[in-house]
This record gives C-alpha cells, sequence and structure tokens, in this order.
C-alpha cells in the first residue's frame, strides 16, 4: 500500500470536495426518498453497542375507592430491551492503469484543473452515495419488519441477524382478500391498527406504505367510497365512483384516520462480489407501519480501528460524523482506490408503538385452493398451505386422506364405486383453521 498517485489534488480539495458531496446529500431536495435522513437522529456508542431500551410508561386511569380504603397497586412500568454490537460495512471502488494514464494525459495537456479533480473523486462521491444506499436499505428492512440482516463487508456469506423486538400482537392481516385480490377491504384492514393503538394507550401518527399498496387501496371499491365521503359526495352507485388522484386520496386518508400517510418510493441496487448489480429488496412491500411519530429511532454509530490507527500512507478524511474515506495506491498492477467504512446501525426504538398490516395475506394460516374436485378414479392432488404454527389436517371420510410435508398438503382419494360424494378437510395451525371442501364424480 503506498500513497495516492494523485496526492497534490488529494491534500488539497480531499475535504473540501467530501464537504461538498456531504451537503449535497443531506439537502432536502437531493435526498427526500432516504427516509433514515429524517426519521432517525445520530447516537455515538464509545463502546461500539447500540440498544434499544423502552420503557413502557404505563399510565393508567385512578381508582375511585371508599374512604379509608387502601389504594390499589398499579402495575409497574415495564422496560424491554434489545442490544448487540455495532456492524462494520463498507464499500470500495478502483481505478485500473486506464483510468490512471488518462488522467495523467489530461494532467500532460493542462486541462483544467476543475475536470482532473472531478475524474480523480468521482469514485469520492460513489462511496459516500453507496454508505446512505446501504444505511437507508437497513433501516426499511428494519421498520417495515421489525428486523434485519446485516452482511459485514469483511465477511462475505456471514451476516448479523438484528431483531428490534416487534409485538406479536401489533402484527395483522387482511380481514377479507389481500389488498391485489379481487375484494380486498383495505379501509377495515388498516383500522385495526388504529383500533389496537387505542386499546393499549397509544397513538399512530403516521403511516407508511408503497406507491403499489396505496394504489391499490386508492382503486379499492372502499377506497373509492373514502375519497367520495371525504368531499361530501352524493353517492347513486357505488361501481360508478371514480379513482381520485394521489393527492386527494392522502388527503381524504389523513381526514378518516387522523394520521399522516406516505408513500415509501425508491429503489436500490447492490453489488454482489462479482461486480454485477442486483436489485435490493429495502421496504417489504406488502406491509404497511403505523408509528408514533417521525422519529423512529436512532443510527448508532462508533469510531473505527483505523481512525484511531492510521495507516502511513493512506490520506483519511470524515464524511458527516462517522463515515471514514481513504485513498491510497497499489502496485503491480498499478491501481488507485477510493474506500469508505462506518461501524454504524440504524436501531429502532419504541417497539411497544409500532404497528404492522400483511396487506398480502388473509390472516396467518393460508390454503389454496379452498376445494377440490376429483375424477372417479383413485388420484392425488395437493393443497399450498402457508402458517406460522404447525400445520395438522383432517378429514371427515376415510376415503379422503391428507399427508402434510414442505408447505404442501397432498390429498388423496380412493376411487369411487358409487354416487357422487364430498368431504371435507380442517387445515389448522394451532391459532387458526381452514376447510377445504372435497368432491368426487360418481361411478357411472
Amino acid at each position: 500500500m503506498i500513497r495516492s498517485l494523485f496526492a497534490e489534488y488529494v491534500d488539497k480539495y480531499f475535504a473540501r470536495v467530501i464537504g461538498k458531496i456531504v451537503e449535497k446529500f443531506n439537502g432536502k431536495t437531493q435526498e427526500s426518498k432516504l427516509l433514515h435522513k429524517t426519521m432517525l437522529t445520530e447516537e455515538y456508542s464509545a463502546d461500539l453497542k447500540w440498544g434499544s431500551s423502552e420503557i413502557n410508561h404505563s399510565i393508567v386511569a385512578a381508582d375511585v375507592v371508599a374512604l379509608d380504603s387502601p389504594l390499589p397497586l398499579k402495575k409497574r412500568d415495564t422496560i424491554s430491551n434489545a442490544t448487540g454490537e455495532l456492524p462494520k460495512i463498507g464499500v470500495k471502488y478502483r481505478k485500473g492503469e486506464k483510468l490512471i494514464s488518462d488522467i495523467n494525459v489530461a494532467k500532460a495537456r493542462n486541462t483544467d484543473e476543475a475536470t482532473i479533480v472531478s475524474k480523480i473523486f468521482d469514485d469520492t462521491t460513489k462511496c459516500i452515495r453507496s454508505m446512505d444506499v446501504t444505511k437507508e436499505i437497513l433501516f426499511r428492512r428494519g421498520l417495515s419488519t421489525g428486523q434485519l440482516l446485516v452482511t459485514e463487508a469483511d465477511n462475505d456469506g456471514t451476516g448479523v441477524r438484528v431483531s428490534f423486538g416487534y409485538k406479536d400482537d401489533h402484527i395483522f392481516h387482511c380481514k377479507a382478500d389481500p389488498w391485489l385480490g379481487t375484494n380486498p377491504t383495505p379501509q377495515d384492514d388498516v383500522q385495526q391498527l388504529f383500533d389496537k393503538a387505542d386499546e393499549d394507550g397509544n397513538t399512530i401518527s403516521h403511516v407508511y406504505l408503497t406507491k403499489r399498496y396505496f394504489d391499490a387501496f386508492r382503486k379499492s371499491k372502499q377506497g373509492r367510497l373514502l375519497a367520495a365521503n371525504a368531499k361530501q359526495q352524493v353517492i347513486t352507485d357505488e361501481n360508478l365512483l371514480p379513482v381520485v388522484g394521489r393527492a386527494a386520496f392522502l388527503e381524504a386518508l389523513e381526514d378518516e384516520y387522523g394520521a399522516t400517510f406516505h408513500i415509501v418510493e425508491g429503489s436500490f441496487k447492490v453489488q454482489d462480489p462479482d461486480g454485477s448489480d442486483r436489485p435490493a429488496e429495502a421496504w417489504k412491500e406488502a406491509n404497511v407501519v403505523g408509528v408514533p411519530e417521525e422519529i423512529v429511532g436512532r443510527l448508532v454509530y462508533g469510531t473505527l480501528a483505523e481512525e484511531t490507527n492510521p495507516v502511513a500512507a493512506v490520506i483519511y478524511q470524515k464524511a458527516g460524523s462517522h463515515v471514514l474515506i481513504s485513498k491510497y495506491s497499489k502496485t503491480d498492477p498499478l491501481e488507485e482506490f477510493t474506500a469508505a467504512q462506518a461501524l454504524c446501525l440504524p436501531v429502532i426504538d419504541n417497539a411497544d408503538g409500532i404497528y404492522v398490516l400483511h396487506a398480502d395475506s388473509a390472516g396467518s394460516l393460508v390454503v389454496n385452493p379452498s376445494s377440490l374436485s376429483f375424477p372417479k378414479s383413485a388420484s392425488t392432488k395437493e393443497v399450498e398451505v402457508h402458517a406460522d404454527g404447525e400445520i395438522s389436517v383432517t378429514s371427515s371420510q376415510t376415503w379422503a386422506t391428507a399427508i402434510v410435508a414442505d408447505g404442501k398438503i397432498s390429498v388423496s382419494v380412493t376411487a369411487n364405486t358409487g354416487a357422487q360424494r364430498t368431504a371435507k378437510l380442517t387445515v389448522s395451525d394451532g391459532t387458526a383453521s381452514k376447510e377445504v371442501s372435497i368432491s368426487q364424480a360418481a361411478a357411472s
């Protein structure tokens, strides 16, 4: 490892260039789609650990008691904790001999300095942007699901799983069809979040959902009715109600629920070790999330070992509070590197006040299809099943049997020698049950 091949420019412009990049990327106009910029506060961790300590202050009504009666004891506040080590994230870009030669040719031809500087520091912009995108992906995964997997830069194939302790009874499913189904009831589905929050003594002030599911709500029958009622329209035929625009529907939602709805937009790509790009799932697309306030947590960061123990040949600069940018070169072959690294993690706080709707699932137990038709001969068909718990199946008739394996139910019937017959399978996951209707053709 040797000093940067363009050390005179790096010494002169490195800090100024990074300052401009950070200022641009932190601007609301430029980075309005990066939620972690506005929904997290920064917090320094000296011991390189992150922690989420949620004190559930139980505010309860006072009891009415007779004089001289002892006051009843109230349940003490509870403290729930989640904690772990800060992971290291990083990215690195290289300039090979061809790009290095191009810069040297530009210098030899007395190209203006601004052009040369832009060629030298273009990787610096990519590094800072890549780090912001990585933090955004982690934040969106964490907020939309309550957990995330951090793959450390120095350990391909391994990672750190982080759970923020979302409560099971704060997770909801569609009451009827999923939102992309034929007869969804999104207004009723979202109301579940607000009803539960009210029951818990919490308030949902902001709701986040993706554009695809926002549009599904907007175009649904309940969505069109909601928008019409918000405008106090006279409804003569529900089937003829128009679909309103985005702004009008956001206003109708706020009027209905008393909360601000936000459309989560923006897609991201990550680079695999072989250099190929692939889409990165950030927000769990079908999840609708209600939170008590816009600030939902902290971006916890620590001090890198390389920051306190710098390598002599490397030139360093800080981008913001915690991202360390470095420039250096190597020989055989000749290469110029720009790298960014940080010890940081988006941490979601106040899990007790966050509510999630899975808008693609009608309950934790999903069975498809709900009916099967068999010919008169002995035969077998499959039913797909999804459940959070262990699946069990019972049949109302001995001629129809079922076996559960690998998320599917194999349903078998014996040959029919008489009239058409029917049976029912009852599928259960321990908390919910659904029925599958079976019919078999007559022998003649």
